[in-house]
């Protein structure tokens, strides 16, 4: 199956502001950012800390945030698009 990923701020200079990845049939966001990494290790620190998946990353799968679902188990279906960005901090 096919996923755009498209990514923002700082993951946008590793990943690039829009890619196509092809995944397993069933594959999970979890599945997806391995594949991410393995092709960027750069990426690995900026997403994942000694408690797994960063705080203040924040993963939309087809326009639902992956804390509202099942995390990084969230399963991904052939066309979905995956959102990747940082928490927006500041004022």
């Amino acid at each position: 199956m096919f996923v755009r990923v498209r990514s923002f701020a700082g993951f946008r200079y590793i990943i690039g502001k829009e890619r196509d990845l092809e995944l397993a049939k069933g594959g999970s966001v979890e599945d997806l950012l391995m594949a991410l990494c393995a092709d960027h290790a750069d990426l690995w620190p900026m997403l994942f800390g000694e408690l797994g998946l960063k705080e203040d990353v924040n993963i939309f799968v087809a326009g639902k945030n992956i804390a509202s679902l099942q995390g990084i188990k969230t399963k991904i279906a052939d066309g979905d698009e995956v959102a990747l960005f940082p928490a927006a901090i500041g004022g």
